[in-house]
């Protein structure tokens, strides 16, 4: 197994880091280019998420992303350093002219994160919040 950890503040411009070594992992495994914009825009919704929503935009607070790589998967851990959140909902499926007016995206981000990678689970405490994403290899390393 390979393994490229990193830790950022919680600033968003540091998100543009985690993309690009995103990007960087997903063409080293032979990622096609469209899997590797999946992973690109997944990996900016989660980090994003857990700046803003995880660290409440703390600068102190770190967000760590861990990328792991075997002959079967590309696995990325992002955790932030929040008080955890409760069961999220990935129902919302649709950007309307009443979610737009009033505001209400939240939760779509996730249900994107869902719908761009193979696999995810969360997993919250009070020490923070865990999202696994895993994209499958089409053929094996």
């Amino acid at each position: 197994m390979q393994r490229v950890e990193l830790s950022i503040p919680s600033n968003p411009v540091f998100e543009r880091v985690v993309r690009a070594s995103a990007a960087e992992v997903g063409a080293a495994i032979g990622l096609s280019t469209e899997r590797v914009e999946d992973l690109k825009l997944a990996i900016s919704e989660a980090v994003n998420n857990a700046i803003e929503h995880g660290n409440q935009k703390e600068a102190g607070k770190l967000v760590a992303v861990v990328f792991e790589i075997d002959g079967e998967k590309l696995e990325i851990r992002i955790s932030d350093q929040g008080a955890g959140t409760d069961a999220l909902d990935f129902s919302r499926r649709v950007v309307d002219e009443h979610s737009l007016e009033t505001g209400y995206l939240r939760g779509f981000g996730m249900y994107l994160i869902s719908e761009l990678v193979d696999d995810y689970e969360v997993s919250s405490s009070q020490r923070g919040t865990v999202l696994t994403l895993r994209l499958y290899r089409r053929t094996p390393l």
